[in-house]
């Protein structure tokens, strides 16, 4: 049985967020400075799907949450994905461990995720 809720946060099974650059750290983690860049709505948006990422016990849990819309990143790099930030816009994110795990297709096992790097935003104000 997998754990949840607060047992899941004791045993330190959240997924583990790092951002590519300290830029981006910056801006996710400061609430005026996604305001500021982003706007409010988007940025409320932004604060509540890092949250959420951060809730998961891996990258597919988000395959749970309809308004996350996790799917394949660009064409050709089959470790990215994309997490829907609404009508805003979409975070890139790839694993932060390498090597990845892969499936028996090649693709990447989104079971065995447990940490991303959040290598951009592309949000449209």
């Amino acid at each position: 049985m997998e754990p949840v809720g607060i047992r899941k946060w004791i045993l330190g099974l959240l997924v583990d967020i790092v951002f590519d650059d300290t830029e981006l750290a910056r801006v996710c983690n400061s609430d005026a400075a996604r305001r500021a860049r982003f706007g409010p709505e988007a940025a409320a948006t932004l604060h509540r799907r890092l949250s959420q990422i951060a809730a998961a016990a891996h990258l597919a849990d988000l395959r749970h949450l309809a308004a996350a819309r996790l799917r394949p990143g660009p064409p050709g790099d089959r470790f990215a994905r994309l997490i829907s930030v609404g009508a805003h816009g979409d975070l890139l994110v790839h694993p932060r461990d390498a090597p990845s795990a892969l499936d028996r297709d090649g693709m990447l096992d989104e079971h065995s995720v447990r940490a991303l790097i959040i290598t951009a935003i592309t949000i449209s104000r």
